[in-house]
């Protein structure tokens, strides 16, 4: 039974609501909280957790509700070691080893779009450090050489995590990198970034034994509320449900979005769903064209001052790309 089932079957029961959410459920039906009889969430959270293991080829899973930074702070935390990352990594990763009262030598490039590469990382790595961090995909849809690095790692016997926020679509696919939830010890995936779950959703995936599991679900419990979402629950058992048949919907974006990259200076990047514009490239101003796309009703994930980044998803119809082709080409004309 999905997550989803097992919450409707909890609302609609013909009870009296004493107890929090103080909405009572006028806000909100499927906003639940534990209920006093044992009865929800019961197994939901345990079947749930198992199907998405299963998906990312992971030997555990941990629902989040506080995004992926709530899984790289716990991740770091529980490993407990210092260690090597990547200059560019989201700021969920320094806060970990602030947190873990661990120290971090950051390598790489800043400002650069692609990740941190097998040869930084080991000129970084110094004798005392017990952890490696990697951001891959990076924001602009480029992948680190996990194999490379997870075969270092083991040889090393250091702990390979990777923040994998924008890469929990990555499998669903052909035309998409393969995952990586199990060529590392410990992953994150934002369910909210490129699936179809609700914001602050995402999942902690790890290849622990069962003694450092367990001290990475106490690290999840301390970054985290004791007040989960159960809605966002639901909403990411079913996102990764519907990933597992999301294969077409890809192949249905593939050829749009390969033509609109042919008329446009997109990076060429890893991933063929995050479109990133060259702005530079054009000879245009990233914030004004943004600027201009937005008047159009076109609004993009971000721009850093010379690109512009689209998140495209299999929620996304080829329709789409059509849209963004025209205002593209409307909004580029206007700047010249």
């Amino acid at each position: 039974m999905k997550f989803a089932d097992h919450l409707k079957n909890a609302a609609d029961r013909d009870t009296l609501r004493l107890h929090t959410p103080g909405h009572k459920g006028g806000l909100c039906a499927l906003d639940l909280t534990e209920l006093s009889d044992g009865s929800f969430p019961d197994v939901a959270i345990a079947e749930a957790e198992a199907r998405i293991a299963a998906h990312y080829k992971a030997r555990h899973a941990r629902m989040l509700c506080g995004g992926s930074s709530q899984g790289v702070k716990s991740a770091i935390y529980a490993t407990g070691a210092s260690g090597v990352a990547d200059v560019n990594s989201h700021r969920s990763v320094s806060d970990g080893f602030l947190l873990s009262g661990k120290s971090a030598t950051y390598v790489g490039r800043r400002g650069d779009v692609t990740p941190v590469t097998l040869d930084e990382l080991k000129r970084g790595l110094k004798p005392s450090d017990g952890a490696v961090v990697v951001t891959s995909p990076t924001y602009y849809g480029y992948c680190a050489d996990v194999d490379g690095i997870s075969a270092f790692c083991k040889s090393r016997g250091l702990t390979f995590i990777i923040d994998g926020a924008h890469g929990a679509h990555f499998g669903a696919s052909d035309l998409l990198p393969q995952g990586f939830a199990d060529r590392c010890d410990i992953c994150n995936v934002s369910a909210h970034k490129t699936l179809s779950a609700l914001t602050q959703s995402a999942i902690l995936l790890d290849n622990l034994d069962d003694a450092r599991h367990a001290a990475l679900d106490s690290a999840v419990e301390i970054m985290g509320t004791t007040s989960p979402s159960y809605l966002l629950y639901s909403s990411i058992d079913g996102a990764v449900d519907r990933l597992g048949r999301a294969a077409d919907r890809y192949a249905a974006l593939y050829a749009p979005i390969e033509s609109l990259k042919r008329e446009f200076p997109f990076l060429k990047n890893d991933d063929f769903t995050r479109l990133v514009l060259d702005c530079a490239a054009l000879g245009a101003d990233a914030g004004r064209l943004n600027a201009a796309l937005c008047r159009r009703g076109v609004f993009s994930e971000m721009t850093d001052g010379r690109r512009i980044v689209f998140i495209v998803t299999a929620d996304d119809e080829p329709q789409n790309i059509e849209i963004l082709r025209g205002a593209l080409t409307a909004a580029i004309a206007e700047q010249k």
